[in-house]
């Protein structure tokens, strides 16, 4: 019964690296051979299929962009998230319970329901095609998920600390600053990684406000190369998603232990 667990298992998750594998396989291929043999493993390395992906897809342009896009994202977001789950979990206030309901229901609201009344307020502040225009809007539904990972995390850090603090004479700033913000870095780095991924493939938003080709990130560029290219040239397109692919591949692999560990953060909210 273990044994067939572990087939099962291992069938499910070649089934999630399949598009790895023909991603990788794909832009190795030549045109011809893409259409001849397009699942199996190609016959010769075609390396050209990289450079001209390079030069036909504004490749530096998209990625400079899409590392702003997500560089400004985690910025504001860890910033402003850390500190207002600090408030929330350490400090007794009016309206604590409220404040925290209300970043809660950040949680299931989805994009596409305000896309709309976001795009007006986008551009009635005067940002559409510029990079706020889009990191502004990241962070403020990013910051829903980094508050309540926070909070759970500082919830479970003793009262000791600010009043060992305090006796030393630390105001509530350099106790946030010196303290309590090195404690809750593994907390931090974990949201790096979970922005970072939701970021670099988010396309809806961007697709909207980001209608200049100089402020478009990877995701959105991508569309336009395939508009392009068509469905003539399959190894420059595995390729050009091999490219923009692999950033997130590379982080995630760096951070999956912190994105298990942030799947149960969770599980201590109270």
């Amino acid at each position: 019964m273990k044994v067939l667990n572990r087939v099962f298992w291992v069938a499910v998750g070649c089934t999630f690296l399949f598009p790895l594998y023909w991603m990788l396989t794909m832009s190795l291929k030549s045109k011809s051979e893409a259409y001849d043999n397009p699942f199996g493993i190609p016959s010769s390395l075609d390396w050209l299929n990289f450079s001209e992906a390079l030069s036909k897809y504004h490749f530096y342009t998209y990625f400079e962009n899409s590392l702003i896009y997500t560089a400004g994202t985690i910025a504001i977001t860890l910033a402003t998230g850390s500190m207002l789950a600090y408030c929330l979990s350490r400090m007794q206030w009016k309206f604590n319970s409220a404040v925290l309901f209300y970043v809660s229901m950040g949680l299931i609201v989805p994009i596409e329901v305000v896309v709309i009344p976001l795009f007006q307020l986008v551009k009635a502040l005067h940002i559409k095609n510029s990079y706020f225009g889009l990191i502004l809007p990241y962070s403020g539904f990013a910051i829903a998920s980094c508050v309540l990972m926070l909070y759970a995390f500082l919830r479970s850090l003793p009262k000791e600390l600010e009043e060992a603090a305090c006796i030393d004479g630390a105001n509530v700033y350099q106790t946030y600053i010196r303290i309590i913000f090195p404690i809750v870095m593994p907390a931090l780095v974990t949201q790096c990684v979970l922005i970072f991924i939701r970021i670099w493939n988010e396309f809806p938003l961007a697709f909207i406000i980001a209608s200049k080709d100089q402020f478009r990130p990877l995701t959105v560029g991508l569309l336009g190369f395939f508009v392009n290219v068509g469905v003539t040239d399959w190894g420059l397109i595995g390729a050009s998603m091999l490219l923009s692919s692999l950033p997130m591949i590379i982080v995630y692999l760096v951070g999956n232990e912190k994105i298990e560990n942030a799947l149960t953060a969770g599980a201590i909210l109270k």
